[in-house]
């Protein structure tokens, strides 16, 4: 098995470059000078696409505030957080209190035909300071075009084109969240014809989209909250988890899916959350969810599956490789370990042109497809690989150069928020093993 380290440069091939500032007020806190605090942000961001499948009423708008409210409010100090620009943040935030208010509606879901992308920059912390360090694109899409919608409503001319926009962005995807209502997962547990319909009717239409995507998938099981009534009293999460699995890799095209991507070294997670947690809605008689008028919003796992996207791209490009190459990416690792952001640039083109850099470049193509490659990425992670943290932490003071230092800095924060990544996904695969639908990545 590939190191941590190699694994990152690994995937952070697999990404886009944008060109990107981000200044923004916080509260009472200013810099030393008085003046507004700032998000220092490199010259080149590394970019990850997100694709988010979902029909009508499965819960994607609640789960999409909900993790923005928590990944930009609520984390412990040190953790990474999002930022966004102002309009979006005010939406999602007029969201969020929509959703929190016990005398609101729940807010509005997806239309027809509204398809939805939002732009997040994920924020670390060094040396006194926050860096962005990366971006996710988020593409929330129309949900009768991935079946359980009214698709009998939008001309066919219409339809056409936008399933044919859809399989563009699958294709330069970084992960696809197939997003499953917890509610009618629930019925189909109990043998609900509503929730064998839906199963049938929108989920199985939704793995052929998969079946042409090479990037990690993430099934994601909303209102976990709900399934506290599933199973025997004394189940534990991971049990009821394990009925929900079973469930879904009952029907032959999801299981062939599992099967498929498992022989080609690809990941597939199913991962429960809740954007309301266990004390702040209760269910009517008719299905729908009540809001209690002193009920407790706490959320739960909303921020996973944002956090399995780098480390399941890593791992699908490290499968990869083998143990020679992983010699040469530490050895130029470690060469340019001391480079400024500019002086990487040329340095890593010029790695990207030699054998090792070749077997990056044709991993990259064969994890998660050609159009999702980037040579210019490489020079954000490149320099990190096989390097400890705290030797990394120690250079940035010995450094004299304010160009060299920045960029150490940035490195660190870069290291910090990835290595929260990996470990937010250990802590998941040990408390819920049966969220990894693929055993091959136990890492």
């Amino acid at each position: 098995m590939l190191s941590t380290w190699v694994s990152l440069l690994l995937l952070v091939a697999a990404a886009g470059i944008v060109m990107v500032v981000v200044r923004r007020r916080r509260g009472a806190e200013t810099t030393p000078a008085g003046g507004p605090s700032t998000i220092d942000v490199s010259a080149e961001l590394p970019t990850f696409n997100i694709v988010a499948l979902g029909a009508q009423e499965t819960g994607k708008t609640v789960l999409l505030a909900s993790m923005f409210h928590r990944l930009s409010t609520e984390l412990r100090e040190g953790g990474f957080r999002l930022v966004t620009g102002l309009e979006q943040a005010a939406d999602l935030t007029d969201l969020y209190a929509t959703l929190r208010d016990p005398e609101d509606t729940w807010p509005p879901g997806t239309m027809i035909g509204q398809t939805r992308s939002f732009t997040f920059d994920c924020v670390g912390t060094a040396g006194g300071r926050d860096h962005a360090v990366l971006r996710f694109n988020y593409l929330d899409y129309a949900g009768e075009l991935v079946g359980g919608g009214r698709a009998a409503s939008v001309p066919a001319h219409g339809r056409q084109a936008s399933q044919q926009d859809l399989e563009q962005r699958l294709g330069a995807a970084h992960a696809i969240f197939g997003i499953i209502d917890g509610r009618r997962m629930v019925d189909a547990l109990r043998g609900g014809r509503e929730g064998q319909l839906y199963l049938e009717n929108t989920i199985v239409p939704m793995i052929v989209l998969m079946r042409r995507a090479e990037c990690p998938v993430h099934f994601v099981l909303t209102k976990w909250d709900l399934f506290d009534t599933v199973g025997a009293e004394e189940d534990e999460e991971n049990d009821r988890l394990e009925l929900a699995r079973k469930e879904l890799l009952s029907y032959p095209p999801i299981r062939n899916l599992v099967e498929q991507r498992r022989r080609a070294r690809k990941m597939v997670r199913l991962i429960p959350v809740s954007a309301i947690g266990r004390q702040f809605a209760t269910m009517a008689a008719d299905g729908h969810m009540v809001k209690l008028r002193h009920g407790r919003l706490r959320p739960v796992n909303v921020e996973l599956p944002l956090c399995a996207v780098l480390p399941d791209l890593f791992g699908q490009v490290s499968a990869q490789l083998d143990e020679a190459v992983e010699r040469k990416i530490v050895e130029e690792s470690r060469a340019l370990s001391r480079l400024s952001a500019a002086e990487t640039v040329s340095a890593v083109g010029r790695f990207l042109a030699r054998p090792a850099g070749q077997a990056v470049r044709l991993a990259v193509g064969l994890a998660v497809g050609r159009n999702a490659f980037s040579e210019q990425i490489v020079s954000t992670f490149l320099d990190w690989v096989g390097e400890p943290f705290e030797a990394k932490a120690r250079e940035v003071a010995q450094t004299i150069d304010d160009a060299h230092r920045s960029a150490e800095q940035i490195r660190l924060a870069r290291q910090a928020v990835l290595e929260e990544f990996r470990e937010n996904m250990v802590v998941l695969r040990r408390q819920l093993p049966a969220s990894d639908l693929t055993t091959w990545g136990a890492r």
